[in-house]
């Protein structure tokens, strides 16, 4: 047996890279910078500094945003409709209303659509809402509508996408066989094998933006695993799916739009195993790299996901953790716009980066204030692999911002952090109050590089009861990619009302899904082992547009589903109706088990870092910088509290401690910071 499981997850900046001992139940850890130009290289030169040989490692758990970044960039592949003839449009068209933050903008404009309209072709046949066949697939025009496209039009991708798809896939099965039987390289993807789920726009959606990130991730897969087989890695691929479970290389290829969150779910994975840890049923987890932050939130242990998300005003019917990201990270740039003070959603990112990494960056970030107000430190940068220089930093932030201002730098610095801050704390109360709930019931688990930098003072702006940071912090992600299985979701379309006279139907529906979604896991993952399901049911009353998720059982009748579900709309929305509810469609998800770290346990670095020292950081309350410490986090002692203001640091990651701020830490080397009046604290 292998002795090591590896995991890797690109940023913004840096790529994380954490190795799991199972032999010492041991990590180690390290970081290099993200090659933006041609990600695969930065993973591959990150697995050059593993010293031992990679024969040794079992499995590899990767996590990328890459499909993501390609629909936001624009730059996927040239895609391709085919659909019924005269529904040419449903694409263009989409649907009439706007997101609320768009509503009342009259400077909106549609973002460019993936799709040109002259990509588009309309062919012959029918089925119907009942999935009978009206009119047979004209599959001559289905050929002549495909030669066009990739010999005229030069679509290196195609969509397939037929009304009413969901209730009978014939005719997308045929089209599909005639396109691979003819075209054999070209990127196919039809929407009710993707996304067996009613309504026709977000369905093509759908199967346009995994047509178009299709042909980049597998050449992003291939290149990867061929340069890994060639550095002698024998053992099992995994890559992260955008609902915090595992999926072999082969299969994210066959279905790359379940990878578009791969990055950030490694994060919600780990904070939800170390939720089920803490005994905290109440969670609200944010990612800070350097370049973005991902919320979610952990509602009764169980992470917030939906099946319809966005991506860039594109709905998606996926599986996906209901992340929210924000432009702020340790590279958001800031800047004056009319006189006043603005920082990101502008990034510096990994090229050239903060001024203070002197690569070249000469604008103002939230490093280069933090860096200059004492609230990092300059040791422990890739773990100390890397110099970083207040001299830049403050030479970046006295030209854009302390000048203009007529200001000096340290208020210049204060002033980058606090607007960062109080934006990301009003994104955050929205993201919360559109739910009904309120932060200060919540407590706040902050990780990735600069989680415990902003983690101290998000906590004081939101008034949350306390703030929680894991062990490893800034390889959190990474880390979290381990304790996540093998797992695999499917849907159907139901569209029943929930009585006896239907609810037999509901029931055959279900398994028939769950022995459909189970014969494809095993095949595609050569897995022996019978997987763990579970079913959920989306439901909605008669007459409403919405659904809501809700547990279905084995021992489910249509009493007790109405019951669940009319508990939960009373729970969720303060209110429920006498009417007549359906469910809408089933999602199947099987989970197959794998070894993981166990986080309930301390785990150990492989890092060595200096003892506690004397440091100058500011405090905001008087404006003026003070002598404090600052503290490695080997060097906290479990049972003591430590009082702000100081400077609690390990191998990736800073976190100032403020004034009227107290600390401790627990025997797994989970970091707990509260409000506390303490007087004879330990600092």
């Amino acid at each position: 047996m292998s002795r090591f499981k590896l995991a890797i997850d690109i940023g913004g900046t840096f790529v994380d890279l954490v190795i799991y001992d199972q032999k010492t139940k041991s990590l180690s850890h390290f970081k290099v910078p993200t090659t933006p130009t041609n990600p695969a290289q930065a993973v591959l030169d990150g697995v050059d500094s593993i010293q031992f040989p990679l024969s040794e490692i079992s499995d590899f758990m990767h996590g990328t945003t890459l499909g993501l970044n390609a629909i936001l960039e624009r730059k996927g592949a040239n895609v391709g409709i085919i659909t019924n003839k005269g529904f040419e449009d449903i694409f263009l068209i989409a649907r009439g209303s706007l997101n609320f933050a768009d509503m009342y903008r009259f400077d909106f404009h549609q973002p460019p659509t993936l799709v040109r309209r002259s990509n588009i072709r309309g062919v012959s046949g029918r089925i119907n809402f009942l999935g009978e066949e009206i009119l047979p697939l004209d599959e001559k025009a289905v050929l002549a509508a495909a030669y066009e496209l990739v010999n005229s039009a030069g679509c290196q991708a195609i969509a397939i996408n037929f009304l009413h798809s969901y209730a009978n896939t014939k005719h997308e099965e045929i089209a599909v066989n005639l396109l691979k039987e003819n075209y054999p390289e070209l990127a196919i993807s039809a929407g009710g094998l993707l996304a067996n789920e009613y309504r026709e726009y977000e369905r093509t959606s759908t199967t346009v933006l995994d047509s178009y990130i299709k042909p980049v991730l597998k050449n992003y897969l291939q290149h990867l695993k061929l340069g890994m087989q060639e550095k002698g890695f024998d053992g099992k691929y995994y890559v992260m799916n955008s609902a915090g479970g595992a999926l072999t290389f082969e299969m994210a290829a066959a279905k790359p739009i379940s990878t578009i969150f791969s990055g950030p779910a490694g994060g919600v994975s780990g904070a939800l195993d170390l939720a089920k840890i803490m005994k905290k049923k109440n969670l609200l987890s944010i990612d800070v790299g350097g370049t973005s932050l991902d919320a979610n939130l952990i509602l009764d242990f169980e992470p917030v996901d939906v099946f319809e998300a966005y991506v860039d005003h594109f709905p998606v019917l996926q599986p996906i953790f209901d992340l929210r990201t924000l432009g702020a990270g340790g590279g958001s740039i800031a800047k004056i716009d009319n006189k006043l003070l603005t920082v990101g959603p502008e990034s510096a990112g990994a090229e050239p980066g903060p001024a203070c990494y002197g690569r070249g960056g000469t604008e103002a970030t939230l490093t280069d204030a933090a860096l200059h107000l004492g609230y990092i430190t300059a040791s422990n940068f890739m773990g100390g692999k890397m110099e970083v220089a207040d001299s830049l930093a403050k030479q970046a932030i006295d030209f854009n911002i302390a000048n203009p201002l007529q200001i000096d730098t340290a208020e210049a610095s204060i002033s980058i952090i606090k607007v960062l801050i109080s934006k990301t704390a009003s994104s955050i109360k929205e993201m919360m109050l559109e739910r009904g709930l309120d932060p200060r019931d919540f407590t706040l688990l902050a990780f990735g590089g600069c989680g415990p930098l902003i983690g101290p003072m998000l906590f004081d702006e939101l008034e949350m009861s306390e703030l929680v940071v894991p062990p490893l912090p800034s390889v959190f992600s990474a880390l979290g990619m381990m304790t996540s299985d093998l797992s695999f979701t499917q849907s159907a379309s139901v569209l029943k009302k929930i009585d006896s006279k239907s609810f037999q139907e509901i029931r055959v529906k279900a398994n028939e899904l769950e022995l459909q979604a189970t014969k494809e896991l095993l095949e595609k993952t050569k897995e022996n082992v019978q997987p763990i399901s579970s079913m959920t049911a989306r439901v909605r009353f008669v007459g409403q547009e919405h659904t809501l998720s809700v547990p279905f059982t084995d021992g489910d009748s249509s009493e007790s589903l109405f019951t669940r579900f009319t508990e939960l709309h009373q729970d969720r929305f303060g209110h429920s109706f006498s009417l007549e509810a359906e469910v809408v469609s089933l999602i199947i998800k099987l989970t197959l088990e794998k070894e993981k770290p166990d986080l309930s346990q301390s785990l150990k670095s492989s890092s060595d870092l200096a003892s506690v020292e004397s440091h100058r950081m500011f405090n905001d309350e008087k404006s003026v910088f003070v002598e404090t410490k600052k503290i490695p986090v080997h060097h906290l002692e479990i049972g003591e509290s430590y009082v702000g203001p100081c400077l609690i640091y390990d191998e990736g990651s800073s976190m100032p401690l403020l004034k009227g701020q107290t600390l401790s830490i627990d025997e797994r080397g989970i970091i707990t910071l509260r409000r506390c009046e303490v007087k004879n604290g330990k600092d």
